[in-house]
């Protein structure tokens, strides 16, 4: 038994493609970019990767649930080109179905432009939302879920969950294979006009228990560094086996202060040291260089190693297995611990065309 946690090598974006024991495939934000089409491009080809691995049904390939911590392009690139944001009967069987859909609450309430992705996914939830109390709302394809609370989205509380709550069931199916607990947003932040998009980013806790021994993932977004410090607060026994770095190895998540001659926050260093022993740390973000960049920091990194027993548990999306060549990192988790599953196996060659498999990721 083993589940799998995919890092996608989408430079400055995050793309985390979640496969449990129970053969439940969980996609967190997307950055699919046009230009991993082209040959003569580097970039790597996600949406290959997932039509060659995923599950169909009827020969539409889909995704049991996406959530989207945030609406920065970044977070949602490709969603309009790549998925099926309509009703499950008008679907293209060129692209993915996603058969539960999970939003944050600012994307609903805060409805200027973001982006034409964004766009996009607020205009596919609200026909969502409008089916809610209907037979098909419970069709594959149509379900949504918020998270977060917001007062504007009151007559919508069934679908509701706020920080502190659990995600129940995955698609309608309660043993998903893993618990998925809300760290953030909470309401005040949704509801303040003057919040960034960032301060209301969704973040989670990841638990897998596999024969007795749980392990736990975070997921946290674009958080800033009060904002975590806040989870920490909330959450004092918080600690993990994988860590997303938030904010693509941002400075801004460790520290208050600027980058130049600022210190990390001790509150998130007195965090990070209790995993030492066992935790991996990934950047999904470009190569980490000694440079100004902010993000990905330099400094940033140095932080998270710090508190790393082992250095070679810090790995940039960018860089792995090599910066020539990225392919998705795979963390497999089993009853023993977490370990990452050989480069060759993960990798997916350019190609014009794809078959898609109807058996799960890892069976």
């Amino acid at each position: 038994m083993a589940s799998y946690m995919t890092f996608f090598p989408v430079d400055n974006g995050d793309m985390t493609l979640i496969t449990t024991d129970e053969n439940i495939n969980i996609l967190m934000d997307c950055n699919m970019r046009k230009s991993a089409e082209e040959e003569t491009n580097n970039d790597y080809d996600c949406n290959e990767y997932l039509h060659n691995n995923l599950q169909t049904d009827d020969g539409v390939v889909y995704i049991d649930a996406l959530f989207l911590t945030h609406s920065d392009q970044d977070h949602c690139r490709g969603m309009k080109e790549y998925f099926n944001l309509c009703a499950p009967e008008k679907v293209d069987d060129t692209k993915i179905r996603i058969n539960e859909l999970y939003v944050p609450a600012r994307l609903l309430v805060d409805t200027e432009h973001k982006n034409d992705d964004a766009d996009a996914i607020r205009k596919e939830a609200n026909r969502r939302l409008k089916l809610f109390g209907t037979d098909d709302f419970n069709k594959s394809g149509n379900r949504i879920k918020i998270v977060g609370y917001s007062e504007e989205l009151k007559k919508y509380s069934d679908l509701i969950i706020g920080a502190g709550k659990c995600v129940k069931s995955i698609n309608n199916i309660k043993d998903y294979g893993a618990e998925i607990f809300v760290l953030r947003p909470v309401k005040s932040d949704t509801d303040d006009e003057n919040a960034s998009v960032n301060e209301c980013t969704a973040s989670f806790k990841i638990s897998f228990t596999i024969s007795g021994n749980t392990y736990v993932a975070i997921v946290g977004g674009d958080i800033t560094c009060e904002n975590w410090k806040e989870v920490i607060q909330y959450n004092e026994d918080l600690e993990f086996d994988i860590l997303l770095a938030p904010h693509h190895c941002s400075w801004n998540s460790v520290s208050t202060e600027e980058v130049d001659g600022g210190k990390p926050d001790e509150d998130i260093e007195n965090f990070l040291e209790k995993s030492k022993d066992k935790a991996y740390i990934v950047a999904s973000s470009k190569k980490i260089k000694r440079n100004d960049d902010n993000p990905p920091s330099y400094r940033a990194k140095n932080v998270y190693t710090k508190h790393l027993n082992d250095n070679g548990r810090f790995i940039c999306t960018a860089e792995y297995p090599n910066s020539e060549n990225p392919t998705p990192l795979v963390l497999k988790i089993t009853r023993q611990g977490v370990s990452v599953k050989s480069a060759t196996t993960s990798a997916v060659k350019k190609s014009n065309s794809y078959t898609p498999k109807s058996y799960g990721i890892w069976s």
